[in-house]
């Protein structure tokens, strides 16, 4: 992947953490979708997207995050997206009204906690 973006990926118990910082569109989002897709097991609970440090996201990285969001409801795992208000992505999730599919949070813990919350629970 070129140097638009950079994705640190962290395996939790509780669901994959991404961090996205950089730009976001259409010349990256393929290489993104790999990263982001091959990160998250079937046994993970879900996906949570850190989009705080993206400075810029077109709509190839809007539909990408409603892709992945879609995939992961048919596994029966979760997402949630963390986009403070600050940040300048935030205002495109909010134009396309993705807030009201996908959850988004400010921060990354309150986001762990709705991925890990909603995920089902593991067999006895």
């Amino acid at each position: 992947m070129d140097e638009l973006a950079r994705i640190e990926i962290d395996q939790t118990h509780r669901g994959v953490v991404a961090r996205i910082s950089g730009e976001i569109d259409i010349s990256n989002v393929g290489a993104i979708k790999r990263r982001l897709t091959d990160a998250v097991t079937s046994s993970a609970p879900g996906l949570v997207v850190d989009i705080s440090g993206t400075t810029y996201l077109d709509s190839s990285g809007v539909y990408l995050l409603f892709e992945l969001a879609r995939a992961l409801e048919g596994r029966q795992q979760r997402m949630c997206v963390v986009a403070p208000p600050t940040t300048p992505s935030t205002r495109v999730l909010l134009i396309t009204g993705f807030d009201h599919i996908v959850p988004v949070t400010n921060t990354v813990e309150e986001a762990i906690e709705k991925v890990g919350a909603e995920a089902p629970a593991a067999p006895a």
